[in-house]
């Protein structure tokens, strides 16, 4: 009997540490579940917005542009880049881009 208590106190200790390690993993794992979706839910309204975003500010600099009093020589550097073969590619993209996130 002498071993027996020790045994039990062994056992119990054991269970104990074993138990709480397991609900310490269960809460951790419960956090993280959380944490994912919340960040799902920022990157899906990030993503919703961001054609609307990048619109406004492609018209606010427009509006900047064409407003500002600039010599002729920058609006026509300006109107030339815009023109760009660069420029019709970067459209394209946005479109596309734009059509996937259904906008």
């Amino acid at each position: 009997m002498k071993n027996a208590w020790k045994g039990l106190i062994v056992g119990a200790l054991t269970g104990m540490v074993g138990g709480s390690a397991m609900d310490m993993a269960s809460g951790a794992r419960r956090k993280v579940t959380q944490v994912m979706e919340n960040a799902v839910d920022v990157v899906e309204n990030a993503v919703d917005k961001a054609p609307s975003v990048a619109k406004a500010a492609t018209h606010k600099a427009a509006d900047l542009i064409h407003d500002a009093d600039v010599p002729a020589k920058v609006r026509d550097a300006a109107v030339q880049v815009g023109d760009s073969e660069a420029a019709g590619k970067a459209k394209i993209i946005v479109g596309q881009v734009a059509a996937g996130l259904g906008h």
